[in-house]
């Protein structure tokens, strides 16, 4: 916890950015598909957080829930502004991976939205299928599901080496 000290608050905010700024930044990369896109998450992320630093437990976690969530939210905006606009959908550019892994980053932007939150979180981010379960808002049976799902299909488009 923090003091109410508003210079306190900035220090671990700054400590708290300095540590996770670029962790998050490429989970949110993998969850949106769009770099510039995922700094103005993470940024966002990180403002949200200012207010409500002197009550959160675990600010690394409740981070990542409000990323998470600006993900799905913009995920979503996005979904809708493609459907209105009719145009075909594009696949993202790949983040800095080799060029080997582009068959995997392409791939998993076609996941279903909720698969790929779960292959990203569980395998990027190393979460446990509880914690999961609680940023996607569905049982943990569901985020084996998705995952189980996910890897499949992943299975069918990547070449194996």
């Amino acid at each position: 916890m923090v003091s109410d000290d508003p210079t306190t608050s900035r220090r671990a905010l700054e400590a708290l950015y300095r540590d996770r700024y670029e962790p998050s930044v490429r989970l949110a990369h993998l969850l949106v598909g769009d770099r510039a896109r995922a700094e103005e998450l993470a940024q966002d992320a990180f403002v949200r957080m200012l207010p409500r630093l002197d009550g959160v437990d675990d600010p690394a976690a409740y981070l990542r829930t409000v990323l998470v969530n600006l993900c799905r939210d913009a995920s979503r905006r996005s979904t809708r502004a493609r459907a209105l606009r009719a145009e075909g959908t594009a696949t993202a550019a790949p983040p800095d991976v080799p060029v080997t892994s582009t068959a995997v980053w392409q791939a998993l932007q076609r996941l279903p939205e909720r698969q790929r939150l779960a292959v990203c979180l569980r395998f990027y981010d190393d979460l446990p299928d509880d914690r999961i379960a609680e940023l996607l808002g569905v049982r943990p049976a569901t985020v084996r599901s998705l995952v189980h799902r996910g890897l499949a299909a992943l299975k069918e488009v990547v070449p194996r080496g």
